[in-house]
C-alpha cells in the first residue's frame, strides 16, 4: 500500500502549496482524502487540486456537473505491463495503473479547469465554461459539447480510443477550440461541422484507422489524417496535412499530400504501446513535412512534431518515480526499512 503514496510523493512537491491539495483513493487499506471523486469535488474550493491515484476500479462521479476551478491530475495511462489490450510503455511508472473517472459534466463556472495524465473512462459531456484544458489524457469514452456556449476548449498531447469522438450537439456552441498532438487511434474521429469564430486550430495530430473527421471554420495544419474515407471540411484553412484517402481539398487548400500509403508513414503495427505505434518511421513524408510553428521551422506533421510533441503514457511534467522497491515484511522489532527509489524529472 505504500506503494500508492510514494507514486504522489514527488508530483506533491511540484505544485503550489497556496491551493489544497486532495488525495483520492479507493484502494483498500490506503488511507487518503477520499475513495471518489464526487466528493474530492464537493470538499474543494475553487484553485485546489485533486489527484486520482492508481486503481483497478473507476473513480465514481455521481454525474456531477463540475461548477468550480480545480486541477485534476494522475499519473498517466498505458502502465500496465501485463495488458495485452493496452501494452505498456515500461520504465516511466512505478505505478502499473491509471486513475480513471466515471461520467461526469463541465459546466457553468468550471473555467480554468486543468485535466492532466487522467483516464476519462465514463464520457464527459460540456455545458458551459471557458478556458478548459485537457492535456496527457486518455480519452478511453468519448467527450460530447451537450449544450451552452463552451469557449477555449483545448486538448492537447491526448489519446482518443477505440471510436471515440469529440462531438457535439445543434444546440451548442463552441469557439477557440484547439485540438494539437493528439493521437485519434482505431476509430477515433471528430464531429464538428459547426464550430464557429476564428480561434479554432486542429494542428499536429494522428489519425491511424480513424473515420472521416468533420470540422468548420478551423485553421488544420501538420496533421495525418490515417482515414480511408474523406474528411469533411467547410470554410476551413487546409495546410500541409497528410491524407490516406483521395482527400478533395479547396483551391486555397496548399502543400497537402493525397493518396497517401500509411505503411511508409508511421510506425503502426501490432506491437508496442499504442501510442508508440504513431512515430514516424525513418524516411516519412511526414518528417519536415509541416507548416512552421512558433520557432520550430518545417516540423515533423503529425502528435510527435512541432514546439510540445506528445509524451508517452501522457505522463504529467511532474518528477515521478519509475522505479520502486518496497520490503513485503519487517522483522518484528525492526525499527527502520530499506526502501530503493529511482526519480526522473518530466518537464
Amino acid at each position: 500500500m505504500k506503494y500508492f503514496f510514494f507514486s504522489f510523493l514527488f508530483a506533491l512537491s511540484a505544485l503550489s502549496s497556496q491551493a489544497k491539495i486532495w488525495r483520492v483513493n479507493n484502494n483498500p487499506g490506503v488511507v487518503a482524502d477520499f475513495t471518489n471523486f464526487a466528493d474530492a469535488v464537493a470538499a474543494a474550493t475553487a484553485g485546489d487540486t485533486i489527484h486520482l491515484e492508481p486503481s483497478v476500479s473507476n473513480y465514481g462521479t455521481n454525474s456531477i456537473t463540475l461548477a468550480k476551478r480545480i486541477t485534476v491530475i494522475g499519473l498517466g495511462y498505458f502502465l500496465d505491463p501485463s495488458s495485452t489490450a493496452e501494452p505498456a510503455n515500461t520504465g516511466l511508472q512505478a505505478a502499473t495503473k491509471d486513475g480513471r473517472l466515471d461520467f461526469f459534466r463541465i459546466g457553468a463556472g468550471a473555467d480554468g479547469s486543468r485535466f492532466i495524465g487522467i483516464n476519462i473512462a465514463g464520457g464527459a459531456y460540456f455545458v458551459g465554461g471557458a478556458n478548459i484544458s485537457f492535456e496527457k489524457v486518455y480519452f478511453s469514452s468519448g467527450c460530447y459539447f451537450e449544450n451552452g456556449t463552451n469557449d477555449a476548449y483545448s486538448f492537447r498531447k491526448c489519446f482518443f480510443n477505440n471510436g471515440v469522438s469529440i462531438s457535439m450537439s445543434g444546440t451548442a456552441v463552441v469557439t477557440n477550440f484547439v485540438a494539437e498532438n493528439n493521437i485519434f487511434y482505431n476509430g477515433a474521429f471528430t464531429s464538428l461541422a459547426a464550430l464557429s469564430g476564428s480561434g479554432n486550430i486542429f494542428r499536429n495530430n494522428t489519425i491511424i484507422g480513424g473515420n472521416a473527421f468533420a470540422m468548420s471554420n478551423t485553421y488544420i495544419a501538420n496533421n495525418i489524417f490515417g482515414t480511408t474515407s474523406a474528411c469533411v471540411f467547410t470554410n476551413s484553412t487546409i495546410k500541409n496535412n497528410l491524407f490516406q484517402s483521395n482527400q478533395v481539398l479547396p483551391g486555397t487548400a496548399t502543400a497537402n499530400l493525397v493518396n497517401v500509403d500509411m505503411t511508409t508513414v508511421y510506425q503502426g503495427g501490432t506491437t508496442g504501446s499504442l501510442d508508440s505505434r504513431a512515430a514516424l518511421k525513418a524516411g516519412s513524408p511526414a518528417i519536415a513535412g509541416g507548416l512552421t510553428v512558433g520557432a520550430v521551422t518545417t516540423p515533423d506533421c503529425g502528435a510527435f512534431g512541432a514546439t510540445d510533441p506528445y509524451k508517452l503514457s501522457g505522463i504529467p511534467n511532474t518528477p515521478s518515480i519509475y522505479s520502486l522497491s518496497v520490503p513485503t515484511s519487517i522483522p518484528s522489532g525492526s525499527t527502520s526499512m530499506s526502501i530503493g527509489f529511482s526519480t526522473r524529472n518530466n518537464n
